[in-house]
Formats: C-alpha cells, structure tokens, sequence
C-alpha cells in the first residue's frame, strides 16, 4: 500500500515538473529582453524530449508486460529515427524541400501559379496571365514564425508581359516603376498605387513593379516596357532597404548566365550551404511548424516591434526589421550606390531622348516613418536604432544628375503623426492605406 501510494507521488511529480517547465518556458517567452527570447526556443525543444521521455516511461511502467512495452517503444524510436534520417538525407541532397512543403500544407493560398520564372534578360519575372487568391501570410510573418496572415482574402493577377495588371495595356500616361512596394505586396489587385491612381486620373497607369528587381533591372524595364507605352510620366521608384543587395544578386545572376562560375574557395560558401539544408530540413520544419501552431500559449519572441496607436484609439503592434534599421553606409553599400546611379542616369537619358518625364521617388523603410512615433518594451534595441543618411544622399545626386525628386518619407511620416497605418503593422510594405497615400502624391506631381 504504501508502495502504491509512493509511485503515484512519482508519477505525480514526474508530471508536476513538466507542466512547471512548461509553464516557466511559456513566461520565458513572454520577456522581451534578448536573452529570454534566445532561450526560448532551446527551452521549447528541451521541453518537447522531456514530454516524450516522460510519457514514454509512464507507458512502460504502466503496461503489464513492461518488457514487450519497452521493446515496442524501443522499436518505435529507432523506426522513427531511421525515417528521420532517410528525410534529411533527402535534404542535404536537395532531393526535397521541407520548407516549401511546410509553405504549401500551412497556407491556405497557392503562390506557385504566380511564382517566378528564369529570364534571360532580368534575370526573373512573373508568369503571363497568372492568378491566385487567398489570405497569405506577411513577410514579417514568416520572418519571425508568427501566426499572422492577412485579415481579408487577396487576389494577385498578372497581364501578358507578367506585370500586375488587370488588362494588357498599349499605351499608359503613367508607368510606375519599382520593386514589391509598386507591385503590391501584401494587397490586392485593386489596392495597389497604380490602380489607386488611375482611378484618381481617370488616365491608364501601368504597374511595371515586381517583388525582387532592383535599379539595374527596372532600368531595363523601363526602357524595354515602360518606353512602348508612351507615358507623359514614368515614376521611379528606389527602396533603400535592399535595392543595393538586389542589384548585387542581379549581377551576380547575369554573370553565371554568361558562363561565369561561382567562386570554388568562397569562405561562406560552408555556412550557405548549412543554411540551405537547414531551410530545407524535415527536423527545422516541423519544429517551427509547432511552433506556429502553439504560438498562443509560447509565443515566438520578438524584440523588434513597437506600439502605435492610431487615429481611431486602436492600438497595432508594429514590427520592424533590424537589419533595414541598423544599416550603414560602408564600402559595400557605396560601390552599390555608383551603379544605382549609372541606372539612373541611364534612365533619365532614355525619358529624355523620348520626351517622358522622369521622377524619382524615394521609398522609406517602415522604421524610417514609424520610428519615433511608436513606444517601446523595456529594453527594446529599437530605441538606439538610426537609419542611415541614405536619403539625404540620393536627394544630393538625383540634384546633380538633374532628376526630379520625390520623398515619401514626409508625406508618409506626417499620416503617420496623424494616426494613419501607411504600412501595415505586420508587414514590412505598404497597407492599402499607403497605396492610396503614394497614389495622391503622384496625382499632386501630374497636377490633378
């Protein structure tokens, strides 16, 4: 009997301690200071083995024939780890992408009609006549393994050449030319600036954006797409997040179409093909995936948000990126800058030639605009963080080079101050709110 009675204690404490793991590994979560949010994943996968341990010693313990239930337990195990082996030597191999699998079973929309194909001239583009719709998922979202997805279903369509738009256009009085901000990532077809425009004009406005090109690339639209049309306006858009990087991968794409090959002795060339695996990992995916789903009870730590309420009372948890926040101007980003101004330059010689009139419109990150109108956790780096003078540079060449010069950083700031959500908290673009806000500032440019 009283055996009995002490077995039940163990028993009882064995469970007594990982719920209280459990417990201290979901406050763990909920502290924003850096380290907690570092342990947290750590204590999170600790947990799950000790779960497992535990339940399977209480399986075994209480079966009655203990040795065939340690047997099978054993067996299971090692029938689950040989599988387990078999998925991530698929992995390592590339035979299989855990990532993409987890992407597609978890969304509830099909990014693949729209998902890019090779081009020998950009590198990249989208499909001609493509559609999808649904409620994706926000790049922050997926950055930071939120359960996050956009609160309202969104179509994407392409024309015949692979641009949004809903119809195929032979002639445009405005092009507007960019990265995912003028393709409209994170928004529906009619939310986009171009549509926004066109209504406002009652004029055709092409959207000659797509997610990824940088300078370099839109140089090529612009001359290749953009000219066709005979816009009276082409708008020019430059995002300072990772325009530079985009044009590097961009060069780096048009070298080895030519022939030219990888370096063999990269020094990082180890570490990218670690991260490859682990991006393709059966083992990450399923852990992150769990992670999603529980995330209501541990949450997936973030340091880099703010609060910001808005002009209706409501309060909105906006995230930031660190590394568009934290950015310097070192030699990398400076000989990025000479080329971004050779396609410029490039650009403003073609609209002359052609009689088009050339903006250049300077695209802010989100932390730029938001910054200091939101509060801050105890602890949050955001409060040390300063956006490079990037701005102030492209201002002094787009002078130089004699090209007009719009910023957003003002007119955006200034909705911002006045409790409008120009960029949506969850993402790091553009809310529809933020389409119509850059549709007006092209409509004050043309005179409307």
């Amino acid at each position: 009997m009283v055996s009995s009675v002490w077995k039940r204690l163990a028993v009882l404490g064995w469970l007594v301690a990982v719920l209280a793991w459990w417990g201290g590994t979901a406050w763990l979560a909920r502290q924003p200071a850096p380290l907690a949010i570092r342990l947290t994943n750590p204590a999170f996968a600790a947990g799950l083995l000790w779960t497992v341990v535990v339940a399977a010693w209480l399986i075994v313990r209480g079966a009655r024939n203990r040795r065939l239930m340690l047997f099978r337990a054993a067996a299971a195990a090692l029938a689950g780890f040989a599988c387990l082996l078999v998925f991530e030597a698929a992995a390592a191999a590339g035979l299989i992408d855990f990532h993409t699998i987890r992407t597609l079973l978890a969304g509830d929309i099909d990014e693949r009609s729209i998902a890019f194909r090779n081009d020998h001239e950009l590198s990249f583009r989208r499909p001609a006549h493509a559609h999808t719709s649904g409620r994706p998922r926000s790049n922050m979202a997926e950055m930071f393994n939120l359960p996050i997805r956009s609160p309202y279903v969104q179509t994407f369509s392409t024309d015949g050449r692979g641009f949004r738009n809903a119809v195929d256009l032979t002639s445009a009085d405005v092009a507007l030319i960019g990265d995912s901000y003028i393709e409209g990532a994170y928004v529906s077809d009619e939310e986009t600036a171009a549509v926004r425009l066109q209504e406002r004009l009652g004029r055709p406005v092409v959207n000659l954006g797509v997610s990824g090109y940088g300078s370099l690339q839109e140089a090529k639209v612009l001359e290749k797409y953009a000219v066709p049309l005979h816009p009276k306006l082409v708008a020019w858009f430059f995002f300072e997040g990772n325009d530079f990087d985009d044009d590097q991968a961009f060069e780096n794409s048009m070298a080895y179409e030519r022939g030219v090959p990888p370096p063999v002795d990269a020094p990082a060339a180890p570490a990218q093909k670690w991260r490859g695996f682990v991006d393709r990992s059966f083992t990450n995916n399923a852990f992150m995936q769990l992670r999603n789903w529980l995330d209501f009870l541990i949450p997936n730590g973030i340091d880099s948000f703010g609060w910001f309420h808005d002009r209706d009372g409501a309060l909105h948890r906006m995230y930031f990126y660190d590394f568009y926040a934290t950015r310097t101007l070192e030699e990398y980003e400076v000989q990025r800058f000479e080329a971004t101004k050779a396609a410029f330059r490039r650009g403003a010689e073609i609209c002359r030639q052609h009689g088009i009139r050339l903006v250049a419109v300077y695209i802010p990150i989100k932390f730029r605009v938001y910054g200091n109108l939101c509060t801050y956790p105890s602890g949050s780096p955001c409060v040390r963080w300063k956006p490079w003078p990037l701005e102030a540079r492209f201002a002094a060449f787009t002078r130089a080079a004699g090209i007009e010069f719009l910023s957003l950083t003002a007119p955006m700031h200034r909705a911002g101050a006045s409790g409008h959500v120009v960029y949506a908290p969850e993402d790091s673009h553009w809310s529809a709110e933020g389409h119509r806000l850059v549709a007006g500032e092209i409509a004050k440019l043309i005179g409307e």
